[in-house]
């Protein structure tokens, strides 16, 4: 693998997009309100800032956005019309206070239980790839225990207050899924997972592995406790990413922000474990949408030696992802099924995939759950616009060389040259 990084952002794919949308992406980015010109953008405009402010927070970057502006001294230049102000800032640095302090209540409660516990997810990214916790804001704790103590963990939690759901949710949660829920009066919640994906998922993500090769940090409060190394980290935001229809930006910036701020990021591990994890279509996509909005450095190589087939390169391309995360089109459920199958890495996954959709095995614990609305015609009617979104894509693979070929090849770049040059129409 060359040592060299992949070309960084890209601007001309943010051509056409309103100006409020790009000053969020380049405010994201760590070069932030260093490389953002502020003058010429038109950020003084009151219906400029409302907009951008309104999209930074859809986005779930809010926080992010307001300590960067913080920083570099441009939140006084904001108007007090759309809400968010220094006072916004303050608030959000307060309620992050708050949430810190849970989070370290929560990890003593348990630690005096004995129970092992890594911490996951924002709570964690909070501690050790951001500056300012305001930064990076989540709305409740993730703790994995190992499913030997999950019951001393639930009732560790109970004396400090945290009730779980009904013992009938308890149960589908416990046959279906990979966490519970448990809530507390003030507002605060903890999922207490056991694995890292739901029972049914086609994805290998490892629990053991990422407890075994955790690292320890201190927090104020409540002493060491272990996080996932940097690699492991990565692919579990990967996987969430995959889960939200890659349609937060916050995710990609959360990888950005953990492979910088990594002492010695080891690409050759991220490589073996995505590979043994079956996460290699999730991590080449995040990856390549961090490097491509966020300028994260990629060494180049490394999403092409992932492996993908040149089907997977295509379809992924063809949906779009930069308007996936921009334009949050992947919350949308037919996107996000058909990112669900694309990211699979082997057709006869993708077939069994596809067979449980068409079966309903793959929504029962949601149709339980009341998630989805259950029932044949409802079954039927998802797998059309399944169909009917798919086939829509094909004109412009077939037809289109600008909208089609042209973006293949702009969105995977030159790592991917061979199998680019393989799958012109």
């Amino acid at each position: 693998m060359s040592a060299s990084t992949i070309p960084s952002f890209d601007p001309s794919l943010l051509r056409g997009l309103a100006a409020p949308l790009r000053a969020v992406v380049a405010l994201s980015r760590r070069s932030g309100g260093d490389a953002f010109a502020f003058e010429s953008s038109g950020f003084r405009s009151p219906s400029f800032q409302k907009s951008f402010l309104a999209k930074a927070e859809e986005l779930a970057v809010l926080g992010l956005i307001l300590v960067e502006l913080d920083r570099t001294g441009r939140i006084t230049e904001l108007q007090p019309a759309p809400g968010y102000t220094a006072g916004h800032l303050r608030l959000l640095r307060r309620q992050a206070a708050m949430w810190d302090l849970e989070r370290d209540a929560v990890l003593r409660q348990l630690s005096n239980a004995g129970v092992p516990v890594l911490l996951l997810k924002g709570a964690a990214l909070r501690m050790t790839a951001y500056r300012d916790p305001a930064e990076r804001a989540f709305g409740d704790i993730d703790v994995m225990v190992p499913p030997a103590s999950l019951e001393a963990a639930v009732a560790a939690l109970a004396e400090s207050g945290y009730v779980p759901e009904s013992d009938d949710r308890i149960k589908l949660y416990l046959e279906h899924y990979h966490h519970l829920i448990l809530k507390k009066a003030a507002g605060f919640i903890v999922e207490v997972h056991w694995a890292l994906v739901p029972v049914m998922s086609p994805f290998r993500l490892d629990a053991e592995a990422f407890r075994r090769d955790a690292r320890a940090i201190a927090t104020p409060g409540a002493g060491e406790v272990a996080v996932p190394c940097a690699e492991h980290m990565v692919l579990h935001l990967a996987q969430q990413n995959r889960e939200d229809g890659f349609s937060q930006l916050r995710r990609l910036v959360d990888v950005d922000r953990v492979i910088a701020s990594a002492a010695e990021f080891d690409w050759a591990r991220l490589d073996s474990e995505a590979k043994r994890m079956q996460v290699q279509a999730v991590l080449a996509l995040t990856l390549r949408l961090a490097a491509l909005l966020l300028g994260t450095k990629i060494p180049r190589g490394f999403s092409a030696g992932l492996g993908l087939s040149a089907a997977t390169l295509t379809h992924l391309a063809l949906l779009d992802p930069v308007g996936l995360v921009l334009e949050q089109r992947g919350r949308q459920r037919a996107v996000q099924e058909l990112l669900l199958l694309w990211c699979l890495p082997r057709a006869a996954t993708r077939l069994r995939t596809l067979m449980g959709m068409a079966s309903g095995q793959q929504e029962r614990l949601w149709r339980q759950l009341g998630w989805y609305r259950s029932g044949a015609l409802t079954k039927i009617s998802s797998l059309a616009k399944l169909a009917v979104y798919q086939a829509a894509l094909y004109p412009t693979l077939l037809f289109g060389e600008r909208a089609g070929a042209r973006r293949r090849r702009n969105f995977w770049g030159s790592d991917f040259a061979p199998l680019m040059k393989s799958i012109q129409p």
